[in-house]
């Protein structure tokens, strides 16, 4: 492969069908940091900090259909958190409310794993590395 690129992760980008209830749900269930709300071309966007990554989320433009009728849909399928002990975490969440789709399971090699569910139904991993894994 010819020549080089430097980059470094920027953010990630989540569409939502009602920003106030998505940010809150980030901020009082997850603990996000509310960075700032602007307006892009109109619409409503707010940045957050989730372990150190910002999160700009946004709903629809008048002029973008999001929903395609059955299509699945490709793109992100979930984002990871790392934490240091999974039962833990986990009943924290579920104490704020927090929906699981995965209860907490060992996946082998000290990899344990949950998932949850947000607004709009995105997928978030919650993930504890019990050993030298990466």
């Amino acid at each position: 492969m010819e020549g080089h690129v430097d980059y470094e992760f920027d953010h990630i980008h989540i569409m939502c069908t009602d920003l106030p209830t998505t940010e809150q749900w980030f901020i009082e269930g997850v603990g996000a940091e509310l960075v700032n709300r602007f307006e892009s071309l109109g619409t409503p966007v707010t940045k957050l900090r989730v372990a150190g990554v910002e999160i700009l989320m946004r709903p629809a433009r008048p002029d973008e259909n999001l929903e395609i009728a059955a299509i699945p849909r490709y793109g992100e399928e979930h984002f990871g958190l790392r934490v240091k002990d999974l039962d833990a975490a986990v009943k924290v969440f579920k104490q704020r409310g927090i929906g699981f789709d995965l209860e907490p399971q060992d996946f082998g090699s000290g990899l344990r794993i949950a998932f949850m569910r947000g607004p709009d139904n995105l997928r978030i991993e919650l993930l504890e590395r019990k050993s030298s894994t990466t």
